[in-house]
């Protein structure tokens, strides 16, 4: 994994194969794997992403290659539910 500057991740997280641009904010018990957090976003505790694809696209932008984007806007999307 790559972190950036002024990047903080919290306990019990994971991170493997991830690109994390700087002023992220990982919370607590996340996993993620094979993503790239976008500047300045705030991964909500708990959240998975890089287990199931289908339900990483639902929410975020995967590549073909199994990368996945992950955008504040997107975040807060699916915060809404919507």
């Amino acid at each position: 994994s790559l972190l950036f500057t002024h990047v903080k991740t919290n306990s019990y997280s994971s991170l493997e194969g991830a690109v994390v641009l700087p002023n992220a904010y990982i919370g607590r018990h996340c996993q993620l794997k094979n993503v790239v957090i976008d500047r300045g976003v705030h991964i909500p505790e708990g959240l998975v992403v890089g287990q199931d694809p289908e339900v990483d696209a639902r929410w975020f932008s995967v590549s073909p290659g199994g990368i996945t984007l992950i955008t504040q806007d997107m975040i807060d999307a699916r915060a809404r539910g919507v």
